[in-house]
């Protein structure tokens, strides 16, 4: 009886003491005033996208991310001053097929919307890394190790995966200068791999690079179950493709962060710490940022 008095009285006291130590706050947010968003990733020949939104309030549930329709949109070539205007087409998108982006040349992004200061950001598209040697290794049954060297002159910054198509299974090219697009494209095809090593460079970033010897592996497919080529009837056996990105510094940073936020648990918990992502955006959030992209097949 006495042990059972001693246990009860444990349980309580460790009731109390819990439910002493609980307090409610209330959360003062204030007003909220949303921000400017610009999201615009830019390939050399491609169009200019521009989509502007504004940001929500992750407090409140009824909040949503609403397209901008009414801004001044241009982007200023800074080689020689030319300006080109963005026409607002729909969903918040502004476009320009006139002088679309050139490879290794500076650009900035100016927007313009009622009631916010005026927003910048700049960026480039590097030039196209020169791409040799590539050579696969069967690992094993499974997994293919596919070698590669790049040339080049300058420090650049690399991005790549190993794609595979078909006349079922199409390359997979399409893009339409929203970088949320661009994400769920590479997350088809099982991330972006991209480890340079051995290099150090500002801010901490590993992965700036003349060229050099990489190497990526991938998992072999089974194309007859994978309904990606020749067990369709017509269908051929697929075809595999280094796809390579040389990207902006800017490019690489947003990636690598939108990858540790994507890998991240818990976003919405109190315990964790969600990965910041980067933005090069003026008085704004988002990306503007270019690349050159190239895909080399893979024998």
């Amino acid at each position: 009886m006495l042990l059972y008095k001693s246990k009860v009285g444990i349980i309580l006291f460790l009731a109390v003491f819990f439910t002493a130590c609980e307090t409610d706050y209330i959360l003062d947010a204030g007003e909220f005033k949303p921000s400017v968003v610009v999201n615009c990733i830019f390939k050399e020949g491609q169009p200019w996208i521009v989509n502007l939104s504004f940001s929500r309030d992750i407090l409140n549930n009824r909040s949503d991310n609403f397209s901008i329709a009414k801004a001044s949109v241009s982007v200023i070539e800074k080689s020689n001053g030319r300006e080109i205007i963005l026409r607002h087409t729909k969903d918040g998108n502004y476009q320009s097929d006139i002088y679309p982006p050139q490879p290794d040349k500076t650009y900035e992004l100016v927007v313009n919307v009622n009631g916010y200061d005026e927003i910048r950001a700049t960026s480039i598209a590097p030039k196209k890394s020169n791409v040799v040697n590539i050579i696969s290794d069967e690992v094993d049954k499974s997994t293919t190790k596919v070698n590669f060297e790049i040339q080049d002159n300058a420090s650049n910054y690399y991005i790549w995966n190993v794609v595979s198509s078909s006349k079922v299974d199409p390359l997979d090219t399409a893009y339409n200068g929203n970088p949320k697009d661009l994400v769920r494209s590479i997350v088809k095809f099982n991330n972006l791999n991209g480890y340079l090593s051995g290099v150090g460079t500002e801010s901490g970033n590993d992965a700036v690079s003349t060229g050099g010897l990489f190497s990526s592996q991938v998992k072999n497919v089974d194309d007859e179950n994978s309904g990606t080529s020749g067990g369709q009837p017509g269908g051929t056996a697929s075809k595999k493709y280094l796809r390579l990105m040389t990207v902006s510094k800017d490019l690489y940073n947003y990636y690598k962060t939108v990858e540790k936020f994507v890998i991240s648990p818990n976003h919405n918990s109190s315990f964790s710490h969600t990965p910041e992502i980067y933005s090069n955006i003026t008085n704004g959030l988002g990306i503007f940022a270019g690349y050159t992209e190239q895909y080399k097949e893979i024998k």
